[in-house]
């Protein structure tokens, strides 16, 4: 609840866990990466509701912690990061670049590592590397190298490293790392009492808002031309007809005159089926269904990101994932995630006909903007 202290909200998982307040560390997760580390006498109600998560994180509070991320370096010069971060503990000695991998990072890394920990000791080559970053996951000058016979991990050039990132190149992640066990979540008999925070809609919802009589806000009054003043109107719009290939562009951004912030929830919608018969006017246009055919992916906020593309092939029959120059095959389901901005529907008869007009290609799409 807003207003108290984060020191009881870790009092309530000390309840619940049977973890002593001093062993946890409550932490604002966003993009994978830590955003904030909160301290006992920070107030609730100062979290920004919507735009982070609340972990805690286990920690011995006599020894270092060094906070790990899960990252991929593709064809362009920054990191992009993925998955959950992770929390680890180490002494300041004796303590070797392998010793590090395997009797530290690997114990927590393991349950979505597709490789036993004797195949990554007796590996010529680490299918990752050790990269020296900071709390939002910017590189740092130095790498943490294997060659060093004696590492102290701690220290790097004469700094105290406590973010590091496990950097993995796109093909060793696709063939070695398990996102879906990264991101699973055991959840706590606890968590079941309690009323669950509504994080996703369908896309349902938001064409359903789209299509709702809304009255202007005191920003964005109607100005009157009978009463020659500016009015808090209202506005519907309606849908009276559709296209052969529908384009929805989803509302990530949202902005006011006080802040603006990235949208993260996330939006189901239909691999096959769509139907928005019900949202229309006009009778003449009814029993109209898509298929999705492809989704445009923003990674990133407002100050920079990274777009992707999950696309289905006519050729081959099969959904493949665009990363600038790279290609991968996918499964349908991943083009269903947060990430998704832009989607492209093609009507039913024109797949089944393999294009509206003789050539494989369906007409130049009539975009629909559900912002």
């Amino acid at each position: 609840s807003s207003g108290i202290n984060a020191e009881y909200g870790l009092y309530e998982v000390e309840k619940v866990s049977g973890l002593s307040a001093d062993r946890m560390m409550l932490c604002e997760l966003s993009q994978s990466t830590i955003e904030s580390t909160l301290s006992a006498t920070q107030k609730l109600r100062d979290i920004r509701e919507g735009r982070y998560s609340l972990c805690v994180f286990e920690r011995d509070p006599h020894l270092p912690v060094i906070t790990v991320y899960n990252a991929y370096k593709g064809y362009t010069s920054y990191f992009k990061y993925f998955g959950n971060p992770i929390v680890v503990q180490v002494p300041r000695k004796d303590m070797n670049y392998m010793d590090f991998v395997m009797n530290v990072l690997y114990p927590k890394m393991s349950r979505y590592v597709k490789l036993s920990a004797d195949q990554l000791e007796s590996a010529e080559t680490i299918p990752f590397k050790l990269k020296a970053v900071n709390q939002f996951g910017v590189e740092q000058a130095h790498e943490l190298c294997d060659e060093d016979e004696n590492l102290d991990v701690i220290m790097a050039n004469g700094k105290h490293v406590t973010y590091i990132a496990i950097v993995w190149d796109l093909d060793a992640r696709d063939e070695y790392f398990n996102m879906e066990a990264c991101n699973a979540i055991d959840y706590h008999d606890s968590y079941r009492t309690t009323r669950p925070r509504k994080n996703e809609i369908d896309l349902s919802d938001c064409i359903e808002m789209y299509c709702r009589q809304e009255t202007l806000n005191e920003d964005n009054m109607w100005y009157c031309p009978h009463c020659k003043d500016f009015k808090q109107a209202s506005k519907k719009l309606d849908l009276w007809k559709l296209p052969n290939v529908l384009v929805i562009h989803l509302k990530r951004f949202c902005y006011s005159r006080h802040w603006r912030d990235k949208i993260e929830t996330m939006v189901n919608f239909p691999l096959h089926n769509l139907s928005l018969d019900k949202y229309l006017l006009s009778s003449d246009h009814t029993d109209m269904r898509y298929d999705l055919r492809g989704v445009v992916n923003h990674y990133g906020g407002l100050g920079g990101g990274h777009y992707t593309a999950n696309c289905y092939s006519e050729t081959d029959n099969k959904w493949h994932t665009f990363d600038d120059s790279h290609v991968s095959s996918a499964t349908p389901e991943k083009a269903i995630s947060p990430s998704a901005y832009v989607l492209f529907y093609v009507r039913q008869e024109l797949t089944r006909t393999n294009g509206a007009n003789g050539n494989g290609c369906a007409p130049a799409p009539e975009p629909m903007d559900t912002n």
